[in-house]
C-alpha cells in the first residue's frame, strides 16, 4: 500500500510538472498588456504581433523546443519561456527604411517579464502621441547638396540610423568618392533629423564582407 502510494505520488508529481500549458491567446494578451504598459494606449493600436513570435517548451522526454505562439489553441508541453515574443510598429510617420521596429516582450514561465521592455528605438514623438517634429527627407537632401561635399562617381545615398548610446536617431549620408568590386571610399556625414546640423564630416574605406577581389 505504501508502495503503491509513493508510485501514486511520483507520477502525479510527473504530470503536474508538465502541466503548465496555457492558451496561446492567454499568453499573447499578457504579452500585450506588458506592451500597452510600456508604450501608453494611443502608440499601442499601432502595433501587431510580429513574425517568428516562439515560445519554449520542454517535452515529456525533456527535450527543449520552439514553437510559434499564433499557432494552436494551447501551448504545448512544459511552457518555459516566451523570449521571442515580439510585436512590430507599423506607424505612418514612422515608416523609414532599414529601422528597427521590433519590440519584445520577453515572458517567463509565469508570464511575468523577464526584463523590461525595451522601446529606446521609439522615437520620442511617437511614445509622446505627438506629430513628428523630424525634418522631411526632401529638406535633409537639400542641407546635403548645400555642403561643400567632393565630386561623386554616383549621388549619394543616405539611411536612418539609431545610435544606442545617446539614444538618439541621426541620418548617415554616404557620398562615393571611390569605388571597386570589394570597397568604396566615402566622404560620410551625420545629421541631426530634428535640427539638420552636421553632427560628424569625415572620410572612410568601406569593404565589402565576404568578398574577393
Amino acid at each position: 500500500m505504501k508502495r503503491a502510494l509513493i508510485i501514486l505520488i511520483i507520477i502525479l508529481t510527473c504530470e503536474l510538472s508538465f502541466s503548465q500549458t496555457y492558451l496561446t491567446s492567454e499568453v499573447i494578451e499578457k504579452a500585450e498588456f506588458h506592451l500597452k504598459e510600456a508604450v501608453g494606449d494611443s502608440l499601442f493600436k499601432y502595433f501587431e504581433l510580429g513574425p517568428n513570435s516562439d515560445y519554449k517548451y520542454q517535452t515529456k522526454t525533456g527535450k527543449y523546443k520552439w514553437k510559434d505562439i499564433s499557432k494552436g489553441k494551447k501551448t504545448k508541453g512544459k511552457f518555459i519561456d516566451g523570449k521571442h515574443i515580439n510585436f512590430a510598429l507599423n506607424h505612418p510617420d514612422f515608416q523609414y527604411s532599414y529601422t528597427r521596429k521590433t519590440v519584445y516582450v520577453e515572458l517567463d514561465s509565469n508570464l511575468n517579464l523577464i526584463r523590461e521592455v525595451y522601446i529606446d528605438q521609439i522615437p520620442k514623438y511617437l511614445l509622446r502621441n505627438e506629430p513628428s517634429d523630424w525634418l522631411s527627407e526632401n529638406k535633409i537632401d537639400s542641407i546635403v547638396k548645400k555642403q561643400n561635399l567632393k565630386t561623386p562617381v554616383e549621388p549619394f545615398s543616405k539611411r536612418l540610423e539609431f545610435d544606442t548610446k545617446t539614444k538618439e536617431y541621426y541620418w548617415i549620408i554616404f557620398n562615393t568618392l571611390y569605388k571597386e568590386k570589394c570597397f568604396s571610399d566615402e566622404e560620410i556625414l551625420h545629421i541631426n533629423p530634428v535640427s539638420g546640423i552636421i553632427l560628424k564630416h569625415y572620410e572612410e574605406r568601406q569593404r565589402i564582407m565576404h568578398c574577393s577581389e
